[in-house]
């Protein structure tokens, strides 16, 4: 048996063994939800996992206390190769997004790719990245750490998601900019005194309404879509609202949309003030980008996942679907080569971010995708470190990408 063989069935049977202490986090970090940047107990059994098997382990990375990072390195310390692990929860739903399964999934597959590593050269990173769903101080996690160059001298990154419906390699994902708008009046006896009163909700109204008037003509190419709530709007029905706050969330697939959708957004709020006579507060928040897409990786996660017998959706099939959602790993793939494969846990029509899919995930088609997942990319990264020539296209495709969209 060639040397890459052996390492190959060594590494598979690595997953298997590990499998069921996956299965035991991954269950008992969806049984037990914790909302990001408040990630504490996963964070921990996720990272002290890898201290078990000989990774280094750095904690409360960039002053997140729920990020880590860990390292293990063979024989020499290149190419560096890192998965991704997400492990925060939806509010009142639990892990509706499957980030159980993404954590478990991302430690075995760096610790079944540490046993090869014993006899190649490479490091394995794993990057424990906290509150992906946007929650807290440490929301857009990868984005930060994105922007904090610690992805600058990696090779590739990974992940896997789970998903409904078929397997998909090459997920397109929305470029997105989250904006709060707070409007301040006077509060009055709504009966008694109405006319001292400004009222802040029927700014909050006229806004919301004119930002619905204008989708009719956002660029239907860009995939734009604007979404929003009116998170307050006053305290009793007999008292004129003298503060009312939305929040709303842009979104396209081009990134340099992404402002003008911003200021139209904002001439909305400006234009109900005025009309009502409120003090209007906009806070635009830093947003995330749209993924760079690598062939050469989904080419490979496609090959492998097959030969692992998973049903996987033809990657130009997936290309031609409408992007719907958007992550922090999307800033990862302006800086190195990386891939964010969506394997299946459950039948087409069972949405994400609901509770029939955070209970998919502790089911026996939930517990195989931790182990496809692991398999899956722990062998891709296995065939990167074996095959030069193959990690040179991979960074080819990813710099004409860059260049291109630039």
């Amino acid at each position: 048996m060639r040397g890459g063989e052996r390492l190959r069935k060594l590494v598979l049977e690595e997953v298997d063994r590990l499998l069921p202490r996956l299965i035991e986090l991954s269950d008992w970090i969806g049984m037990h939800p914790e909302l990001g940047s408040e990630e504490y107990e996963a964070s921990k059994r996720l990272s002290e996992e890898l201290e078990r098997h000989g990774f280094k382990v750095e904690r409360g990375i960039l002053n997140m206390p729920t990020a880590f990072r860990a390292s293990y390195s063979g024989v020499g310390p290149t190419p560096r190769i890192a998965f991704m692990a997400e492990y925060d929860a939806l509010p009142e739903i639990g892990h509706g997004c499957g980030h159980n399964i993404i954590g478990a999934a991302a430690i075995g597959a760096g610790i079944a790719l540490r046993r090869a590593l014993d006899e190649v050269s490479g490091t394995i990173f794993v990057y424990g990245t906290p509150a992906e769903e946007g929650r807290g101080p440490s929301a857009g996690a990868k984005r930060r750490m994105a922007e904090a160059g610690l992805f600058d001298d990696l090779d590739v990154a990974m992940m896997i998601h789970p998903t409904s419906g078929i397997t998909r390699v090459n997920e397109r994902f929305l470029a997105v900019t989250g904006i709060t708008v707070e409007f301040e009046g006077r509060a009055a006896h709504a009966a008694a005194f109405p006319h001292l009163g400004v009222n802040a909700l029927n700014a909050a109204v006229l806004m919301y309404m004119a930002v619905h008037a204008n989708r009719q003509q956002l660029r239907r190419d860009a995939n734009a879509v604007i979404h929003g709530i009116i998170r307050e709007g006053g305290a009793a029905s007999n008292i004129i609202p003298d503060r009312a706050v939305l929040q709303f969330g842009v979104r396209s697939s081009d990134d340099s949309y992404i402002p003008e959708l911003v200021g139209m957004v904002e001439n909305c709020a400006r234009g109900a003030a005025i009309a009502t006579g409120c003090k209007v507060h906009i806070d635009v928040r830093p947003g995330l980008k749209s993924n760079v897409r690598n062939e050469p990786l989904e080419r490979l996660l496609y090959r492998i996942l097959s030969e692992l017998g998973e049903e996987v959706e033809p990657p130009e099939l997936t290309a031609r679907r409408i992007p719907m959602a958007s992550t922090d790993f999307s800033d990862v793939t302006h800086v190195v080569p990386a891939i964010h494969p969506m394997i299946s846990i459950a039948p087409e029509g069972v949405a994400l971010h609901t509770r029939e899919f955070a209970e998919a995930t502790m089911t026996e088609r939930g517990h195989r995708a931790i182990g496809i997942g692991a398999k899956a990319m722990a062998l891709a990264a296995l065939e990167l470190i074996l095959d030069p020539r193959l990690l040179e296209e991979v960074k080819e495709a990813h710099r004409r990408a860059i260049s291109e969209s630039s």
